[in-house]
């Protein structure tokens, strides 16, 4: 199996909230939640069939594109970059695009079960 493309997921929300999950070519990840009191950063290695998973996800996803939240909205602001330099896919959206966008919802639900 090929290695996967960087993948580096992050995510502010309201009352200083914030994620942000790293997964390398090499599997492993990293999750930090900001709030270093009560979560830790965590590190881990993706499994053969989470990665299989995770592939797939990133298969599916169409082009880079950004989804604003709308005027009054409230929620978190996500940013995700998939792969390195020049050529890194870059998206970035608020929650509520994910109701919309399956393919980036699953890719984004695969990351978040990591932790």
């Amino acid at each position: 199996m090929s290695p996967l493309p960087r993948i580096h997921y992050r995510v502010v929300g309201q009352d200083d909230y914030m994620l942000i999950i790293q997964v390398e070519p090499d599997g492993v990840f990293t999750i930090d939640q900001g709030d270093y009191t009560s979560h830790k950063p965590s590190r881990g290695q993706v499994d053969k069939e989470h990665q299989q998973r995770l592939r797939r996800a990133l298969d599916a996803l169409g082009e880079a594109r950004d989804h604003p939240a709308p005027d009054g909205a409230s929620g978190f602001i996500a940013e995700l970059t998939i792969g390195d330099g020049a050529d890194a896919r870059r998206y970035r959206f608020w929650e509520g695009a994910l109701a919309q966008q399956a393919d980036l919802n699953a890719l984004v639900r695969e990351l978040e079960v990591l932790g």
